[in-house]
């Protein structure tokens, strides 16, 4: 009888243990497949946030050409507005698909402000000659791409950083280059050393 109640105990251990084992295996998978589409997820929010803001920045700069097509009214805006072109239906393109993988809603929205933002400067493009366009609407632009890259780094949990960047030189260098006097470069070039 000692030998039977033995026989099934040393069963009843080892189904138990082949039972934690596969449970303890599948909890392991089951976070590693969670894992693993946390950084699919991650991948792929950031490239297409990185293509959002590359197609926004290639539509402004078509739509501040000087060959750019002037457009009286279409599906884009009632009113006139000059043709963004292919770097527009990107722009669209890469706004849908942020309204579909975007995590939260400051995200979706600061992606639609800044298209809204390119939008008007294609709106004032077709009232002003290329390179007349008033700051304040490419400026309009610069901040809402701004504040996009800053919602959508906050979104991918990257770090806070300073995104303001420089539009021109230092004041103290603009200064020092208009009160100095510029001094010949006086190096001598190769064509200009004499041969032997």
């Amino acid at each position: 009888m000692t030998q039977v109640v033995l026989a099934f105990l040393s069963v009843i251990g080892a189904l138990t243990g082949v039972m934690m084992g596969s449970l303890l295996n599948a909890r392991v998978q089951r976070a590693s497949w969670a894992h693993q589409e946390n950084t699919t997820s991650l991948r792929d929010r950031r490239a297409t946030y990185a293509a959002f803001v590359a197609a926004c920045r290639e539509w402004r700069a078509t739509v501040l050409g000087p060959d750019v097509q002037i457009i009286p009214a279409s599906s884009v805006s009632r009113n006139a507005h000059a043709d963004g072109g292919q770097p527009r239906v990107q722009v669209v393109r890469h706004r849908a698909e942020i309204g579909l993988i975007a995590h939260t809603t400051a995200t979706v929205q600061a992606a639609a402000a800044l298209m809204l933002a390119v939008g008007r400067l294609s709106e004032a493009r077709a009232e002003h000659e290329a390179g007349q366009v008033p700051e304040p609407f490419i400026q309009a632009c610069r901040d809402a791409e701004r504040e996009f890259n800053r919602v959508a780094r906050a979104e991918l949990g990257n770090p806070e950083i300073n995104l303001e960047t420089p539009t021109g030189l230092p004041p103290s260098t603009l200064r020092r280059a208009q009160t100095e006097p510029e001094e010949p470069d006086m190096t001598p070039r190769r064509a200009d050393t004499p041969s032997t």
